[in-house]
């Protein structure tokens, strides 16, 4: 009987030992899952005050007269930087024409670099390393090249590939003689000779600048336009006509640096749009790069709009050809601390901050907001002053019944 008693009593004391090790168990688990803090650090931070609306171009163009007697083939792709007098495009008595000569011209640089190759056996003082490197650079810039659709500056890339494979054999001891295939491209020429006829004329650039092969019908319609004088309701109009192509023109000639965008924004950015102010716009479906611009002019309306002109002297093949575009207007630019919104609390002096987390310790740190991003985040003030968030401070931006001076784990 008394084995019974003590059978019974060692039950319940292990049966006690084991709730109370749950117990601890779960309450460890609780703090680990109620306790924890996620944090992200207080790192600098950059961000444009902007406005997004449509712009438009004026610029000057000079149009290209088409010639009719025959079939026109461009020798310049569009966008392309070309000087006076140069030849933009050939005229021949048949479509065909044009596609031949573009192939015999590619035959003939192909035998020029092939002969060069064949006689340029200098090795000497290049390594295998060196050439490897010059290959992966060179594949590079023809996918590029072609990605952007720059085809006549990947058919240099095409022949600077063939040299350097050449060179590769010859340093690796398994030289190549390209007569056969000289002489093959040589022939190949000569057949396609015999099916072509000469071009009959020649359009050439009346200026200097860049070539774009398409009119879009503002060309007549802004050519004595100053931007600077339009009203809202003038530059609305401009905005918002739908200009057809018409007449005879073989493409434009985009010349000098300086052109001009016009749109139209509320009248509560007028203080950020001065005149003289420089500002930077973006395009994304043009371009990544910002680019600078000057504010020429702002004129108000009754109806509280601004007509704002930007003067830029930046010219690139892709702003060569834009006309009526989505423009992002980069007004202000704010940098500073770049704080989670979520993070941010009011403490019981009414004012605004964070808590961070010091080792294991909760602090609160206060905030001077600067600007608050359409985003998740503000911008706040950087400052050396006591008691405020400082640059890698590490900022809690998830976590439970916080408080200055709590411990977490």
């Amino acid at each position: 009987m008394a084995t019974t008693k003590k059978d019974k009593s060692y039950r319940i004391l292990s049966a006690v030992l084991i709730m109370a090790l749950l117990v601890y168990v779960g309450f460890q688990v609780y703090r680990s899952i109620f306790d924890s803090v996620t944090t992200e650090l207080a790192v600098e931070h950059s961000v444009y005050e902007s406005v997004e609306t449509k712009g438009l171009v004026f610029r000057s163009e000079t149009l290209i007269p088409v010639v009719n007697n025959g079939h026109t083939f461009y020798s310049v792709e569009s966008g392309t930087r070309v000087s006076k007098g140069g030849v933009i495009a050939s005229v021949y008595p048949s479509q065909n024409d044009g596609i031949l000569e573009q192939q015999i011209t590619a035959i003939d640089e192909q035998i020029a670099a092939l002969r060069a190759i064949n006689m340029d056996n200098s090795t000497e003082h290049l390594s295998l390393d060196l050439i490897n490197s010059q290959l992966l650079s060179t594949v590079n810039s023809f996918v590029t090249d072609v990605e952007d659709g720059k085809y006549t500056v990947a058919e240099q890339s095409k022949s600077d590939l063939l040299s350097l494979l050449s060179k590769k054999q010859i340093i690796t001891g398994n030289p190549v003689d390209l007569t056969d295939r000289i002489a093959h491209l040589k022939a190949e020429r000569d057949a396609l000779a015999q099916q072509y006829h000469k071009a009959t004329s020649r359009i050439t650039a009346p200026v200097a600048g860049y070539f774009a092969d398409r009119i879009d019908g503002y060309e007549s319609m802004l050519a004595q336009v100053d931007p600077t004088s339009l009203s809202v309701e003038e530059m609305r109009a401009l905005l918002e006509a739908k200009p057809s192509a018409t007449g005879s023109s073989g493409g434009k000639i985009v010349s000098g640096y300086e052109w001009y965008m016009g749109c139209i924004v509320p009248e509560s950015y007028y203080n950020a749009l001065s005149v003289g102010s420089s500002l930077s716009l973006r395009m994304s479906f043009v371009t990544e790069d910002e680019i600078p611009v000057t504010v020429s002019s702002c004129r108000k309306d009754s109806s509280g709009n601004l007509a704002v002109v930007f003067r830029c002297a930046y010219m690139s093949e892709a702003l060569s050809t834009i006309r009526n575009e989505t423009v992002e207007i980069q007004l202000v630019r704010h940098t500073g601390l770049k704080v989670p919104k979520r993070a941010v609390v009011i403490n019981e002096d009414m004012q605004a901050g964070v808590y961070i987390r010091t080792g294991n310790v909760v602090s609160f740190r206060k905030i001077d907001q600067i600007y608050s991003e359409p985003a998740d985040y503000v911008i706040c003030a950087r400052t050396e002053e006591s008691g405020y968030l400082r640059l890698y401070d590490d900022i809690i931006v998830e976590g439970r019944g916080l408080y200055e001076g709590k411990i977490i784990h």
